[in-house]
């Protein structure tokens, strides 16, 4: 009975500790007709949508809160939202930092992307899309 007791303390202890280590955010900007929308993220799930309502929305679903750097901002000319990796915390928290972020922006938003290492899913988008071609030098010199 001691052992089962131990048993489920653990359990829990982890359970809570997992908790502890996600993080989700929710960030909404009021914006005019044709706005812009800038999101910079590296190493991170972006999915992108629209919708026919005047605002932006980002939500950030992070683990490990504590290894990731979020900045956003609003101004005349439109939402900007930054997310990156701290360079040492992010590196040592390693899979428990990964993020998703969902975007969801009015149909007639201007959107730039800029990506490092991310995964993007893009549904109801309608436009030109333009895909700059990888580093042709390797990024990791061989010894």
């Amino acid at each position: 009975m001691q052992n089962f007791r131990t048993l489920i303390r653990a359990v829990e202890t982890t359970s809570q500790l997992a908790e502890l280590a996600r993080s989700s955010q929710s960030y909404h900007f009021a914006v005019p007709t044709n706005t812009t929308v800038y999101l910079h993220v590296v190493d991170a799930e972006i999915f992108a949508a629209r919708h026919d309502q005047p605002v932006v929305e980002v939500v950030a679903k992070v683990g490990a809160p504590f290894a990731w750097r979020v900045a956003c901002e609003q101004d005349d000319a439109g939402v900007y939202f930054v997310a990156q990796r701290k360079p040492l915390v992010g590196q040592l928290a390693g899979a428990l930092a990964r993020a998703a972020f969902i975007l969801t922006i009015p149909l007639d938003s201007h959107l730039i992307l800029k990506l490092e290492r991310a995964r993007l899913s893009m549904q109801n988008l309608t436009g030109e899309f333009e895909f700059a071609p990888l580093p042709t030098t390797p990024l990791l010199k061989p010894r």
